[in-house]
């Protein structure tokens, strides 16, 4: 009488659909960067300016029956100076979006839209990028290097899972953290403004912004995950992945600001022309910038350009090429 049975024995529990598989990787990925108290710190700094933003939203709507208060809010949200660039003879937001502030006051529902837009766009380009900065730069680095130093992702792939599914759910935890910085928030400020509105109309002039809200989000996370997840996989330490991260990051802004610099003092031209034209490329968060303006309708027609929605696609799909190219060579290994 045999002691042990060796022989075949059928799988009797549930059984996933295939296409479901990468999901096993992202909420094992979430439940393991959930636990870090640092991350959770900085998701609770990166959902503050969510009150900025609401209160934005509610000081428009109080002045939309006024339209002395409108004008003036209206006029200082939209010629203020952006960052470095305060002196007098450098343009503001109004110039620079070529919005005439006098014109859209004329129409109560193209000031909406256009404030609503703008603020947006504020809360995406400034606190929420800098947020997505710091977040991939903690969690990015460890979710590939660390499965390829351990051969952790042995673990994963001994079930059938393909490489790509196991990329693709490594890139969902980062969906997912970013989603909760940009695109969660960003909704509620939205349906938080159709609240405070006096109007029955504000859902017919504004009805495409949550539409924009996911375009912007997904402008923003997939190139980022891309290349984070590629700096991840092309080490097995987490430390100098990080470093890759922070350093694009801070040396494409500064070599951005030394070419916009000395363009300027060498043909005394407007900085406006060159953030778009000459070398806004040469940034990441110059040109994810810009694609978000375009995104929110804020960039004049006049100057819409493709060059950086294709930059962009490439390096997107280059980033999760290379991280897929990473984990298939490792796993032949």
């Amino acid at each position: 009488m045999p002691i042990l049975d060796l022989g075949y024995r059928p799988w009797k529990g549930p059984l996933q659909p295939a296409w479901t598989r990468w999901l096993v990787v992202a909420s094992t990925g979430i439940s393991l960067v959930w636990r870090g108290t640092w991350l959770k710190r900085v998701l609770i700094l990166a959902v503050v300016p969510v009150l900025a933003a609401l209160t934005g939203f509610a000081i428009f709507e109080q002045s939309v029956n006024q339209p002395e208060q409108r004008r003036n809010f209206l006029r200082a949200m939209l010629e203020q100076r952006e960052g470095r660039r305060r002196l007098n003879n450098q343009p503001t937001f109004s110039d620079r979006f070529n919005i005439d502030v006098d014109e859209v006051l004329k129409s109560p529902e193209k000031t909406r839209h256009v404030a609503w837009s703008f603020m947006l766009f504020a809360f995406f380009r400034y606190p929420q990028t800098f947020g997505m900065i710091v977040i991939l730069g903690l969690v990015s680095p460890r979710l590939i290097s660390y499965d390829l130093r351990s051969r952790g992702y042995l673990l994963y792939l001994s079930r059938p899972l393909t490489p790509w599914e196991y990329v693709w759910g490594k890139a969902c935890v980062l969906f997912f953290l970013l989603a909760m910085i940009t695109t969660v928030p960003a909704l509620i400020v939205y349906f938080v403004g159709i609240l405070l509105s006096s109007s029955p109309e504000a859902i017919l002039q504004t009805w495409d912004l949550p539409l924009r809200i996911l375009v912007a989000s997904l402008t923003l996370m997939l190139p980022t995950t891309a290349v984070a997840l590629a700096f991840s996989s092309m080490t097995q330490e987490s430390r100098f992945a990080g470093f890759a991260w922070f350093a694009t990051w801070i040396m494409t802004t500064i070599t951005y600001g030394v070419l916009t610099s000395l363009t300027m003092i060498r043909d005394q031209s407007d900085p406006s022309s060159l953030l778009r034209e000459r070398w806004m490329l040469v940034s990441p968060y110059q040109t994810l910038g810009h694609l978000q303006e375009t995104v929110f309708g804020l960039t004049p027609d006049s100057k819409y350009q493709i060059m950086p929605w294709i930059v962009v696609g490439l390096v997107t799909w280059a980033g999760f090429g290379i991280a897929y190219w990473r984990v298939a060579r490792t796993l032949k290994a």
